[in-house]
């Protein structure tokens, strides 16, 4: 069965730290139109060579992507981000389906739901990499794909993922059993 990611942008891709972290970054700004004519106003900044070791990751590993962010509203992930950032063009993007009423259900918690849902149709190893939801629901998660290897990775939200990050999954699917890292 092959590897999954479930990655997240703002506080994983998206970190105003990044030139820090990975010694270079690029900074843009991005309008969304939304439907209904409202727009939003961002300014983005990546380490093209975390994308890049993102993208070898998922070459060397056979990995499987999935989209887990706000970005997925409307697709915005595929048709804004990823042509920006150059890289990890592709994957599938879980819906984006935040509470109806947050007082109800923590506003986070539809990505934990989304992840849970993904596994119990196709149970497969997952690492999931989350600046928040990670921090917050994790153990919930872990209860619910109990016997599924996986690897949480929360991050900083100004500093993002790490080249230690990236090690830490290499590692991580490098141990998973043979039978567990091909389809």
């Amino acid at each position: 069965m092959r590897a999954r990611l479930y990655l997240d942008v703002d506080g994983v891709l998206n970190a105003r730290n990044a030139k820090f972290i990975w010694g270079e970054a690029t900074s843009t700004s991005m309008t969304i139109h939304h439907p209904g004519g409202y727009t939003d106003d961002f300014t983005i900044h990546w380490a093209p060579d975390l994308i890049l070791a993102l993208d070898v990751l998922r070459t060397t590993f056979d990995i499987e992507l999935v989209w887990l962010t706000t970005w997925n509203e409307n697709n915005f992930v595929l048709t804004h981000l990823v042509p920006t950032i150059q890289g990890l063009a592709g994957g599938r993007v879980l819906p984006y389906d935040p509470p109806f009423s947050p007082v109800i259900e923590a506003s986070g918690w539809w990505k934990g739901r989304g992840l849970i849902k993904d596994q119990a149709a196709s149970p497969t190893p997952f690492i999931w990499i989350d600046d928040q939801e990670v921090s917050l629901h994790g153990h919930k998660i872990l209860a619910k794909t109990t016997g599924t290897p996986s690897l949480l990775i929360p991050t900083s939200p100004i500093a993002g993922l790490t080249p230690e990050h990236v090690e830490q999954m290499s590692e991580w699917l490098e141990r998973l059993p043979d039978d567990a890292k091909t389809i």
